[in-house]
């Protein structure tokens, strides 16, 4: 097991990745700087898939017309998410003009809008992604990514529970499993001392919901039957129809969210447990039984290699393939054995 785990290291280390090979190097083998790792995270713009995003950019920073910021996975919203799932490198001048873009496509609010920039089109899930990338691409303390983060938290207030105002009512959690994750990586990628109030009560939510749910156990088996009611209603018979629904069925039976045990690389607005343990680990949440179905999930995945394939991917849907699904990916199993370091479980 050892030369497998040091065949496995040596893999993620080799280069290939210059972004995975740092982050191994740094933070699993506890590495010190040196001009080596230096000259390699600096050239981390030539890796494959950023390469070919950046060069597919416009001069002005957008990759498509306005209208189309949010069209799944080619508009510009979304090549600024994929740019920081990627860790580009922030200080060269193209992603720059890509960050200039997309906070010129804020709303007053702070948040970013998946309808052309238009209010009614606002939601959490999109503005916790471009706001936790254009953090990672250098305006982590920018007041804008603030306002970002003080939009998603004032949502969190308003409406109770991690949740878009379009979802209100329409999901049976009564609330949006998969913007947690998002919410916390978000978070993490900010630093302490420029939350917003209400920041840490946000964390803790979303932390909560994660914990009862035991991560990826959060599909009410009564799902599909109360979304063909709610989809198939007129929008007055909507008003309550989660109420009466519940009153009829107290007791909701739930189950593993299939999705979420395919682990995949970059993700989109949805997530999986894999994703989830990732970001609570950057919050240092601690091992706890709640988690251990996922950690499970996580150790039963890897292959007899030691690595983790890539089961689920935006191949064909973006504009840079990253990886190739069904095959080994070094993102997965860099996340993979750093979750299962945290959590003390290997």
């Amino acid at each position: 097991m050892a030369d497998s785990a040091d065949s496995v290291i040596s893999w993620l280390a080799d280069g290939a990745n210059p972004v995975v090979t740092v982050l191994v190097r740094r933070d699993l083998l506890g590495e010190e700087d040196s001009p080596e790792l230096a000259s390699l995270w600096a050239g981390r713009n030539q890796y494959p898939p950023i390469a070919s995003i950046l060069d597919a950019m416009r001069p002005d920073g957008s990759w498509t017309p306005p209208g189309q910021d949010y069209r799944k996975y080619g508009g510009n919203l979304w090549q600024v998410h994929f740019l920081g799932e990627l860790h580009a490198d922030g200080d060269d001048d193209r992603v720059r003009r890509a960050a200039e873009y997309a906070f010129s496509r804020q709303l007053p609010d702070g948040s970013w809008s998946a309808s052309n920039a238009r209010a009614a089109g606002s939601i959490p899930c999109l503005t916790a992604n471009v706001g936790r990338a254009l953090a990672r691409l250098g305006h982590a303390s920018d007041e804008r990514v603030v306002a970002a983060l003080a939009h998603c938290v004032a949502l969190y207030r308003e409406l109770g529970c991690p949740n878009c105002r379009q979802g209100v009512g329409a999901q049976l959690n009564g609330y949006c499993h998969m913007l947690t994750p998002k919410l916390l990586l978000f978070l993490a990628e900010v630093p302490r001392d420029s939350w917003p109030a209400g920041a840490d009560e946000l964390r803790d939510a979303c932390i909560a919901a994660l914990r009862e749910k035991r991560v990826f156990r959060c599909l009410p088996r009564e799902s599909r039957e109360f979304q063909e009611a709610f989809w198939t209603a007129s929008a007055g018979d909507r008003q309550g129809l989660r109420d009466r629904f519940l009153a009829e069925s107290p007791e909701l039976h739930y189950g593993p969210k299939p999705g979420w045990l395919r682990f995949g690389f970059p993700l989109s607005y949805n997530s999986d447990a894999l994703e989830a343990l990732w970001a609570l680990t950057l919050h240092d949440e601690p091992a706890r039984p709640e988690y251990t179905d996922a950690l499970d999930a996580v150790r039963s995945a890897r292959g007899a290699d030691g690595r983790w394939l890539l089961r689920t991917t935006l191949n064909g849907k973006m504009l840079a393939d990253i990886e190739t699904k069904g095959e080994p990916s070094r993102w997965l199993t860099w996340r993979a054995l750093s979750v299962l370091r945290h959590f003390g479980a290997r």
